[in-house]
């Protein structure tokens, strides 16, 4: 079974009741309901037989989006500093470091690709993370 929903249906029907589309039941041999798997389902308004809105859904995938949306912090290569993408050109491939004025790529300042970084915290905001500190 699927995590909890809040299905409506988009014509506002009432009873709230829906059908559930491509979702596998079980029953036993006699015939019986056994159970049913709707991780993958669909469901439609029994009234209108409209494909229901599943509201929880719909919340999940909006948070996932602005998250996805949220912007990329690049590491300068020169000085170790944290920046974003300009605003007028958030897909600009040369980027320049407004502290060393030092050019480099987007793939170049991407931490992910450089292994070693990470978004800096408020108790480290000039991005000092080296393992080496760690130790000391």
């Amino acid at each position: 079974m699927a995590g909890s929903r809040q299905l409506v249906c988009p014509h506002g029907c009432r009873p709230a009741r829906f059908e559930l589309i491509g979702g596998a039941v079980f029953v036993d041999a006699a015939g019986a309901y056994a159970g049913h798997r709707d991780g993958r389902a669909s469901f439609r308004c029994e009234v209108c037989q409209t494909v229901a809105i599943d509201l929880r859904a719909a919340q999940r995938a909006m948070r996932r989006e602005r998250r996805q949306a949220d912007p990329e912090a690049l590491r300068c290569p020169g000085c170790g500093g944290w920046l974003l993408a300009p605003e007028d050109d958030p897909a600009a491939v040369v980027m320049e470091c407004p502290t060393c004025g030092t050019r480099f790529e987007r793939e170049e300042g991407m931490p992910s690709l450089g292994g070693t970084g990470t978004v800096p915290d408020e108790d480290n905001e000039a991005g000092d993370d080296d393992p080496a500190d760690a130790e000391r």
